[in-house]
């Protein structure tokens, strides 16, 4: 026996056979299987990222890119939460102003707050500004490592952002919605096309009532970018992808937010929407000397979106 685990404990390291990822119908359904937990579950994988906060590098549509990747100690399996950037902002400014990724890893979520593409950085949605880079892919393909090298459960994916990020959190919403269990966003969701046809996901939108930059109207000046629904479609037609009441529940969670929660959705699916109040283009309870109030407004600090929204996903 002791031969045995001494001959283990030289054997090196191996990679798993990569996961098996559930794939969409012509309808963007998938078969209801379980699909945690991941690859990288009970398997010596040689090239695993330690706990702690580290970069990671992958290469995606032919480009290197990274992200900043924070795996909490044990061994799982964990949830994981990719974390999106604003548009200009790298991921460990919006990491440092947000407190996002570490409040996520105290939890016990793998965080991958990944860079966006040039120029900006900023993120290519459908609707938005497109230059060609293929975010979409490299989130998918971001998570495929993750999935493959950690252990995490492949049933507590999620994904929430700010401004830009905010807009790809809904797109993530739309074209990947057998992945994410929940997707939330702040100041943003407006700024990539609505999917009324797309199978549901939760989804958790906030959005200030004087936002400067994402007007809650909408905007459809051609030549003052960038161009926005108004965020009451949006909200919507979330609410109808996912078969819920057309007339939610309202309540103030918080001084100066009105909530509401539509109800009698699909398989329990959940659509939450709170309006701040007076609330600028912000991320609320985050540092507001990180951004200038005369451009985005008033950041609220009545709540702490990353608290909050990490509720939400937590009872997903």
């Amino acid at each position: 026996a002791l031969l045995a685990l001494s001959s283990a404990a030289c054997a090196p390291p191996t990679s798993p056979p990569p996961t098996v990822h559930p794939q969409p119908d012509g309808r963007g359904m998938v078969a209801d299987v379980d699909v945690a937990p991941s690859g990288g579950c009970g398997n010596v994988v040689a090239d695993a990222p330690p706990p702690g906060t580290s970069n990671l590098e992958i290469e995606s549509s032919g480009h290197l890119r990274r992200a900043v990747l924070r795996v909490p100690e044990g061994d799982g399996p964990h949830p994981v939460l990719v974390s999106l950037h604003p548009f200009t902002a790298t991921p460990e400014a919006w990491d440092d102003s947000s407190g996002l990724a570490d409040t996520a890893l105290a939890r016990g979520y793998v965080v991958a707050s990944p860079l966006g593409s040039n120029p900006g950085p900023r993120w290519a949605v459908p609707g938005g500004l497109e230059t060609g880079a293929d975010d979409i892919t490299f989130i998918a393909e971001l998570l495929d490592h993750i999935e493959d090298t950690l252990c995490v459960d492949r049933n507590a994916e999620f994904a929430a952002g700010y401004s830009a990020g905010a807009a790809m959190a809904q797109a993530l919403s739309c074209t990947m919605p057998w992945r994410f269990a929940a997707v939330a966003g702040s100041g943003g969701t407006n700024l990539t096309s609505t999917c009324g046809d797309s199978p549901p996901t939760d989804v958790f939108v906030i959005h200030g009532s004087a936002d400067p930059i994402a007007p809650l109207s909408g905007s459809q000046v051609v030549f003052a970018p960038p161009l926005g629904l108004a965020v009451s479609e949006v909200v919507a037609t979330n609410a109808t992808r996912a078969g819920c009441d057309p007339t939610p529940v309202e309540s103030a969670p918080f001084e100066k937010v009105a909530a509401a929660d539509y109800t009698g959705c699909g398989n329990g699916t959940r659509v939450r929407y709170w309006e701040m109040t007076g609330g600028g283009h912000t991320w609320a309870g985050s540092d507001a000397s990180a951004f200038s109030a005369a451009i985005v407004g008033p950041t609220p600090q009545e709540f702490s979106a990353t608290e909050v929204v990490l509720d939400f996903f937590g009872s997903a």
